[in-house]
């Protein structure tokens, strides 16, 4: 891993870039946790990234900034809840105060109505996060 790379990912946020019909890359800033050596986020299950992500599965992470180090990969979108609670969970140890004001019981709500995915990304190979989880998953 670059340090470049790793510097980014203390960040715990990426730009998700899925791909609309046209071609066009559409760029999103979501947080993420790293779980053997995939990316991964919550999302709402009816987002457009979402959408796209089942249409096209090819995708481009974006780590730590908008113009961050690029993980190209393949998505996967996860319904299952304890995936989705231990994504949740990892939220809450990298981003703490923003769950405790803003977030928190609004996700936990969605998660509750299962209105939340877990978008897992597998990273195309060399996987630069080969063998790495966060601590906070």
């Amino acid at each position: 891993m670059t340090p470049e790379l790793e510097r980014a990912l203390k960040r715990h946020t990426q730009w998700f870039g899925s791909y609309k019909a046209s071609g066009e890359l559409k760029k999103i800033q979501v947080w993420l946790v790293v779980n053997g050596g995939q990316i991964e986020f919550l999302t709402p299950g009816n987002s457009y990234k979402v959408k796209r992500a089942r249409k096209n599965p090819r995708v481009m992470c974006y780590v730590g900034s908008k113009d961050g180090p690029a993980i190209s990969g393949t998505a996967q979108i996860i319904t299952d809840r304890s995936e989705v609670a231990r994504v949740y969970r990892g939220y809450w140890k990298t981003h703490p105060l923003r769950m405790a004001i803003v977030i928190g019981l609004r996700l936990w709500i969605e998660m509750l109505l299962n209105k939340r995915v877990v978008v897992r990304v597998q990273p195309d190979e060399p996987n630069p996060l080969e063998g790495l989880t966060d601590p906070a998953t």
